[in-house]
């Protein structure tokens, strides 16, 4: 067993979350009786990516880089498509369900990643602002930043970024706007920190739609770093169309798995 088969095991079976689990211990997607949040049958059932074929990194499809902004990350990892299940099962993370945070960075680690790539040396979840914590009493990508690093056995830096609470004509949100806009927006967004970083990161997002966010804050970590390795992690994309040929059942990419 790998180390990422052997962190999602003891992460997903830590005594920890048996007390967030659904009234009656019951799938959050069937409503069937079930031990984890989102049962085996669900979870076969959904589709997922078949990166085997792209060797785990999406920027190696045309159809979805062609839809993403040009940035300085090399790697783009996520498990799938933002459909269902991803898209409701993310909407419920990030307003209210904190601890879908260890299923998901599950389902990443077991269907985005593979155990002979070599991992980054730390976590960049992306910054929020503080009003949306005030709002949401928790920050949804630190959440499964933090769950990958037990997962996976490295750290999550919380403090290397920060995002703006003020700037004229800037908006606090992303949500509704176009590439163009959101680039505009997010130009006076972020602030790198002081904090040191390493040759290897990996920044961590909860959903890709056309990656100005990633893309901001990558070109910001070049600019200091110039040599710096940068990868993006996500929990999915979101498709111009989705292509049914990218994809598998979950129950045939586990039983083609070799990690």
């Amino acid at each position: 067993m790998s180390k990422i088969q052997t962190g999602i095991t003891k992460y997903l079976s830590d005594g920890r979350f048996a007390a967030k689990l659904l009234p009656d211990n019951i799938c959050y997607l069937c409503q069937q009786p079930t031990a984890a949040l989102v049962c085996g049958h669900c979870e076969q059932d959904c589709l997922f990516f078949n990166l085997p074929s792209c060797d785990y990194n999406l920027l190696n499809w045309p159809v979805i880089r062609n839809a993403l902004v040009t940035a300085s990350y090399t790697q783009l990892r996520a498990p799938a498509y933002y459909q269902w299940p991803l898209d409701y099962l993310v909407r419920e993370f990030k307003y209210g369900q904190p601890q879908l945070a260890a299923t998901l960075a599950g389902w990443f680690c077991r269907y985005g990643l593979n155990s002979n790539h070599g991992l980054p040396d730390c976590l960049l979840p992306v910054p929020t602002s503080i009003w949306r914590y005030i709002l949401r009493q928790y920050h949804q990508t630190s959440l499964l930043s933090t769950g990958l690093s037990r997962i996976l056995g490295i750290p999550t830096i919380n403090n290397w970024a920060q995002r703006s609470t003020l700037g004229k004509g800037w908006r606090s949100h992303q949500q509704g706007l176009g590439r163009k806009a959101r680039l505009a927006n997010l130009k006076q967004a972020y602030t790198l920190t002081d904090t040191p970083l390493p040759e290897h990161v990996a920044i961590i997002d909860d959903v890709i739609t056309t990656g100005s966010t990633v893309a901001t804050l990558s070109k910001m970590l070049h600019k200091r770093y110039p040599t710096m390795h940068i990868e993006v992690w996500t929990i999915a994309v979101t498709p111009l169309k989705a292509h049914s040929t990218l994809q598998l059942p979950g129950r045939q990419l586990a039983s083609q798995a070799k990690c």
